[in-house]
């Protein structure tokens, strides 16, 4: 199994052990960023992992009217943190890699992509 280190900025979000790869990666994150009781300092990338692990419950739960809404607050509240080359990982060489915005699951569940775009760079 791959581990991993998340970033978003220098910020370390937590560690992933990688369980399984398809069209994405997932795996199991053990975060060192406590989303849950972050001060305001981070209180917006906190937001957004709850708000992330909400709409992951939604899609899963197949309300696609409750999912229509959480897409609309993500493109109103949370698009700087979607739309970014922000997010990264970093492997157990020390490599880097530019992910795209992660997903974020209940029980600690996250899959992301490599950003192929920054890649190409």
């Amino acid at each position: 199994m791959k581990k991993f280190e998340l970033y978003w900025r220098d910020l370390n979000i937590g560690s992933i052990v990688k369980t399984y790869f398809d069209m994405r990666d997932f795996g199991i994150i053990t975060y060192k960023f406590d989303y849950l009781a972050e001060p305001s300092k981070n209180k917006h990338l906190a937001d957004f992992i709850k708000h992330s692990i909400l709409a992951s419950i939604l899609i899963e739960e197949g309300d696609e009217e409750a999912n229509d809404r959480m897409v609309k607050i993500e493109n109103t509240e949370f698009l700087d943190l979607v739309n970014t080359t922000d997010w990264h990982l970093i492997n157990e060489n020390g490599e880097k890699e530019i992910i795209l915005c992660p997903i974020f699951h209940e029980d600690d569940g996250i899959t992301w992509m490599i950003d192929m775009k920054a890649l190409q760079s």
